[in-house]
């Protein structure tokens, strides 16, 4: 099994977004209850970076996912 991480990166983005929106959150609300720059946020939607481990447990506490859930693409 090869994984693409292109397609991982550009399907993490997606998911970042998709469920900020379904949560109703702006980008700087997203990142205040992540604790992060407001910039990291529309870095990742825009693909810019490659975040953390950190930074993607923070993601998965603020948008109330399950970190399993957080990479679930099947959206």
């Amino acid at each position: 099994m090869s994984i693409d991480i292109n397609e991982v990166h550009e399907k993490f983005s997606q998911k970042i977004q998709i469920e900020r929106v379904k949560h109703k959150l702006s980008q700087e609300k997203l990142a205040e209850l992540a604790n992060i720059h407001r910039t990291t946020i529309s870095a990742i939607e825009r693909q810019a970076v490659s975040p953390s481990l950190e930074t993607i447990c923070h993601l998965a506490n603020a948008l109330e996912l399950d970190l399993q859930d957080i990479f679930n693409f099947n959206f």
